[in-house]
């Protein structure tokens, strides 16, 4: 069936703004990082195919294949393969955003989007030819293709984090993108609610992932009908929808998809992630709707990734140590680099930034490892995703820049590890403005922005309860929040356009 995806997008945006903005750049006293930057994002954008003819539906050598125009996009999944990746796209859209490529984020979503509809039963297609139609390796017919629960929700959730990168109205108006956020966490919801009917997307059971399977874990020890990072990226999903409800002025969808969020988390910490008398938690349910505990690498660790567990209890603190300790194992640790690239990013997340930085040093290491599935790859560092991931380990995670959700601002926080002193990243896009921060350790922040907008907002953050901070000197009393079970202090500023202003702990 010819699927809908031929975009006229493809003349909309087919200018990539990489080439169009300031190149972001890091410097730090760590020479390794500095070099390791450099590489990745020279890396990650050899993946970019805008604007290129090329062959599609390639998935071996010396494929013959008809040459066509490329959307924008760029390489999400592995190189052999002519198309991009839900799950790939998803991990790897923040890395492109700061990498500047905002048309390739917008048609690549966009694309996922369009795929969707009632006679695939809200699944997206896995995977997308750069020209823009159906991948046919993964997708053989409309009940004969390539799904997996979690990437259908973090479609949702990466729609939602992509505006307040960008604060492209695209993002909240589109009617593509609207129609499909409003489906998955309704219409899939329920239509993929039958077996146990709890509330939470399953999958049949069969473990056949052109039937569909409930989990990324494509080397299970066995099959589950639900599983953790499914419910994970549910929970994440309702939230992000909420947060377009109300960036649209929806506040009762808002209040409604709120409230689902906070329902999932509670049913998850009392009943889903805890039955069977676990020390830990669940990580999915079997055919037999018996809970299933244990190591299941995607489908444990996303679930504090997805920030579903519990902060407070000693469960969720056990269980990031459970999870560094499977992965420290010979047995536990996968195969695949590009699973272990949500790694950095889930230590940070709960200020573990030792333990980030071990294991963004691991993936470093490894790069020209030969991949485990060398015929698609190569090395390690030829899976797109690992450049594209690390990029945004450094800029997000490690150096602590994320946007403010409801305005032109920024927010930062940082996290660097005791072998690192001093970060310095300039040409850092939020919305139309480019900030450039230099982190001094974890107790001095200085930060400027170039941009047509006057003012901006910073939201200077610092890690431990400090009454006050010291603006350019100057001691102004501090607001103190917790967040993911770690406790922050911070000062709100309005700052001007290429002033230089500095915070710190004294």
């Amino acid at each position: 069936m010819k699927t809908i995806l031929l975009l006229t997008l493809q003349t909309l945006y087919a200018v990539s703004l990489f080439a169009q903005t300031k190149d972001i750049s890091i410097y730090t006293d760590h020479k390794a990082l500095n070099d390791i930057f450099v590489w990745a994002k020279r890396k990650a954008r050899s993946f970019v195919v805008t604007g290129k003819t090329g062959p599609v539906n390639v998935h071996k050598k010396n494929q013959e294949s008809a040459m066509v125009a490329y959307v924008p996009s760029y390489w999400a999944g592995y190189p052999l393969r002519t198309a991009f990746y839900s799950r790939d796209f998803c991990h790897q859209a923040i890395g492109a955003h700061l990498l500047g490529l905002e048309a390739e984020n917008f048609t690549m979503l966009r694309a996922f989007a369009a795929s969707a509809g009632a006679h695939r039963k809200w699944f997206p297609l896995w995977a997308i030819n750069f020209d823009g139609t159906p991948y046919t390796l993964d997708y053989k017919s409309d009940d004969n293709f390539v799904r997996e629960i979690p990437a259908v929700f973090e479609l949702v959730e990466k729609n939602a984090q992509l505006y307040e990168w960008t604060k492209d109205q695209r993002y909240l108006t589109d009617p593509i993108l609207r129609q499909f956020n409003a489906k998955v966490v309704s219409d899939f919801v329920m239509w993929h609610d039958l077996k146990k009917t709890n509330g939470v997307a399953e999958s049949d059971g069969s473990g056949n992932i052109f039937k569909g399977t409930a989990t990324y874990n494509e080397h299970r020890d066995q099959t589950l009908i639900e599983a953790g990072d499914g419910i994970g990226s549910q929970y994440q999903a309702y939230l992000a929808f909420a947060k377009l409800a109300k960036l649209n002025g929806e506040r009762l969808l808002a209040k409604k998809y709120t409230q689902k969020a906070s329902q999932l988390w509670d049913y998850f910490n009392t009943d889903w992630g805890v039955l069977a008398n676990t020390a830990l938690y669940n990580r999915g349910y079997d055919i037999k709707h018996q809970p299933v505990s244990g190591w299941g690498k995607e489908n444990s660790w996303f679930l504090p990734l997805k920030e579903i567990t519990d902060v407070h209890s000693d469960r969720h603190r056990n269980y990031l140590d459970y999870i560094d300790d499977q992965l420290s194992s010979a047995e536990g640790l996968p195969e695949n680099i590009e699973a272990i690239t949500y790694i950095p990013e889930l230590f940070f997340k709960y200020g573990q930034n030792e333990r980030g930085w071990k294991w963004m040093k691991y993936i470093i290491s490894k790069i020209n490892t030969v991949h485990a599935m060398a015929a698609l790859t190569g090395t390690n560092g030829d899976y797109p995703e690992v450049a594209f991931v690390l990029v945004a380990n450094i800029v997000q995670d490690m150096a602590g820049i994320s946007p403010i959700t409801d305005r032109n601002g920024i927010e930062t926080c940082s996290h660097l590890p005791e072998e690192i002193s001093h970060i310095k990243v300039s040409n850092v896009k939020i919305g139309n403005l480019i900030y450039e921060l230099e982190q001094e350790g974890r107790h001095k922040s200085i930060l400027s922005y170039t941009g047509r907008k006057h003012v901006s907002s910073w939201r200077a953050g610092f890690v431990g309860s400090h009454p006050y901070l010291y603006c350019n000197g100057r001691k102004v009393k501090s607001s103190i929040l917790e967040k993911n079970g770690v406790v922050y202090s911070y000062i709100d500023l309005k700052i001007t356009s290429g002033q230089q202003y500095t915070v710190a702990t004294q």
